[in-house]
């Protein structure tokens, strides 16, 4: 239970601290009932989206150069309830390393880095299927409740 709230933090930080990083990914939601992926425009690499469910959800994946998707039927039963998700990306763009370290090894701290775009949003599952996400529905429950 410890190593998925940590899980669950570290990707809440990585969210709030990459609105500062960058953002801009040329991404398309593409999501079906169960499975969400984005149609990628733009020459991007080292792709990786993350998802945060219900009751302790955490899962990613990872592709290369084209766009990752995450099954959610895959993981086991769909809970109902409010996700999360970041898409993550390199571009072409290199940018200056501020703080680079000099470890004594030859060829010196490197000096430039690929720089990274983001994407984040949420949505929401209702009776196992994928929806779109609207917080004022959410409102509404808790109202009834």
């Amino acid at each position: 239970m410890r190593s998925k709230a940590f899980c669950l933090a570290a990707f809440f930080a990585v969210s709030i601290s990459s609105t500062c990083w960058a953002q801009g990914l040329n991404a398309t939601q593409k999501f079906t009932d169960s499975e969400v992926v984005f149609d990628i425009t733009g020459p991007y690499s080292n792709l990786t989206l993350t998802i945060s469910g219900p009751n302790g959800l955490h899962a990613s994946a990872h592709h290369r150069t084209g766009s990752p998707s995450i099954d959610l039927r895959k993981l086991g039963t769909i809970d109902d309830g409010d996700y999360i998700y970041q898409l993550i990306a390199a571009t072409d763009e290199k940018i200056p390393v501020r703080s680079g370290l000099d470890n004594g090894r030859d060829g010196g701290p490197t000096t430039t880095m690929l720089k990274s775009v983001s994407t984040g949003g949420q949505f929401q599952v209702k009776g196992g299927t994928i929806v779109k996400y609207d917080p004022s529905a959410r409102e509404e429950t808790k109202r009834q409740k």
